[in-house]
């Protein structure tokens, strides 16, 4: 029993000790002149972006794709968002009012696998959500790990230090949910029609066959009736020569009768000449 508790209680640690190695690395501690430089970034970003967009100008950044694709992100979450207000800072502490950044600094910027930074920020619109709230939009900018060190060595952020942008629109728990069963009929509806279509088409090719079939039939019927008329009809005998031929048949019988008595009248007179009865007469065939 012993044994057993012990060889529990390593599997145990064993599991305790490799849950440890698979979770997530502690973020490095972030100084804070490297947490306000991506702060004043992030917003500058996202401003930018919003001109470009407003003016149309996302196909110019084609040779940038983590920029071209922040773009189209952005356009997409605009229609929803509306316009965003980017002058107005109320409590002079730098940051729009229309940006929100988390108290938290390892919640609003973090590290990811290569040491790269995550900045997250809520950015509010003049549209309203249905709940009669101000639209916001969540946004993401990951930027290289490098990005102090080239701001230092040329002056400015290199578009290469970019290496995501995305934005998300914050949806209500309502509007969630009507996405969700909008996307469920969708999806039920888009089957439905194609089984539908699918039946149809089976039922159609089914008529083919079946018009296949028959008229198939028909001609082989058609085939056969044209066989039957072209063969030679079988003589048909007229009743009055039915009649007659009986009648020679019945005269027949009589004469040969007639012969065999005179015969057994000679042959055998101790017989009766008529102890006899003609059943059958049979034609024998000359060769």
């Amino acid at each position: 029993m012993r044994k057993k508790l012990l060889g529990f209680f390593a599997v145990f640690a064993c599991l305790l000790m490799l849950t440890a190695c698979g979770g997530t690395v502690e973020n490095k501690e972030i100084s804070e002149d490297t947490k306000n430089l991506l702060y004043s970034l992030t917003q500058s970003t996202i401003q930018s972006i919003d001109e470009n967009v407003v003016n149309n100008r996302i196909e110019e950044f084609e040779d940038y794709p983590a920029i071209h694709s922040g773009l189209e992100s952005w356009a997409s979450a605009k229609e929803e968002l509306g316009n965003v207000d980017f002058t107005t800072d109320s409590d002079g502490n730098g940051i729009i009012d229309c940006f929100y950044f988390d108290e938290d600094v390892n919640k609003a910027i973090t590290l990811d696998e290569d040491d790269n930074y995550v900045v997250t920020t809520s950015v509010t619109g003049d549209q309203l959500d249905p709940k009669g709230n101000p639209r916001t939009v969540e946004c993401i900018v990951v930027y290289s790990k490098n990005i102090e060190k080239d701001i230092m060595s040329t002056g400015y952020m290199p578009s290469e230090d970019y290496s995501s942008i995305v934005a998300n629109v914050n949806y209500t728990m309502g509007e969630m949910l009507q996405q969700a069963g909008l996307n469920t009929l969708l999806g039920m509806g888009t089957t439905f029609a194609v089984l539908i279509l699918l039946s149809l088409i089976i039922a159609a090719f089914g008529k083919v066959f079946t018009s296949w079939d028959k008229k198939k039939i028909e001609k082989e019927e058609q085939q056969k009736a044209s066989a039957a008329a072209e063969a030679p009809a079988p003589a048909r005998v007229s009743q009055g020569s039915l009649a007659a031929q009986s009648s020679d048949d019945d005269a027949l019988i009589a004469v040969i009768a007639a012969a065999v008595t005179a015969y057994r009248e000679q042959a055998e007179p101790t017989v009766a000449p008529d102890g006899f009865v003609v059943r059958k007469i049979r034609r024998i065939g000359r060769k």
